[in-house]
């Protein structure tokens, strides 16, 4: 369970095996941080993907019921080498390693995550600060996000076979310099639902 806003620090690597689900608390946001210099390593299989989804019951999940993932990084971005992600968590990404690691996500599945508390602060259901091209990002899917299912703010990693299923918000966005390249993305919009 992700109980409130959980810091993976500089130095450390957290290591999730394939299978496992996590749930995110709905009343503390529950929030995976990435640090800089910190690893995520969670690669699941196609048989045996990760799960990360809300804690509430099943049949009474909803958009935004907890925060998503964050990972910052040390890749250039157009804002400068030390810039406060957004969403209201104490992180800092930017940095001049364009080869930065953050680790591993595959077969990853992100569910009801994603919080707008105001215009240009908001968790993302994976939301990348500066992350370099030494993390792999690959087979990935976010499904209803109450904000934006994937959101990159600068950094050059490269993303495989993403899927955005029946975002709020944006479905993949791009900030403050961007330069990756995502390949075989997938987007399936409900019509009836959008942030205004």
């Amino acid at each position: 369970k992700l109980n409130g806003y959980v810091y993976v620090k500089d130095g450390a690597t957290l290591t999730i095996q394939p299978g496992t689900i996590i749930r995110g608390d709905k009343t503390n946001k529950g929030t995976l941080i990435i640090e800089r210099g910190g690893k995520l390593i969670a690669e699941g299989t196609a048989s045996n993907p990760i799960v990360f989804t809300s804690n509430q019951a099943a049949g009474s999940r909803d958009y935004g019921d907890w925060g998503g993932i964050i990972i910052c990084g040390k890749a250039k971005n157009n804002q400068g080498n030390d810039v406060l992600i957004e969403g209201g968590v104490n992180a800092y990404y930017g940095g001049q390693d364009d080869n930065d690691n953050s680790g591993i996500l595959k077969y990853v599945r992100l569910e009801f995550p994603g919080i707008a508390f105001s215009p240009n602060n908001e968790i993302n259901g994976l939301t990348m600060g500066s992350v370099g091209k030494g993390t792999t990002l690959d087979y990935i899917q976010v499904s209803f996000s109450g904000d934006d299912a994937f959101e990159w703010f600068g950094g050059n990693v490269n993303a495989k076979h993403l899927i955005a299923f029946r975002s709020w918000d944006d479905d993949m966005d791009t900030d403050f310099g961007y330069t990756g390249m995502v390949q075989f993305g997938v987007v399936l919009r409900d019509p009836a639902v959008a942030d205004v």
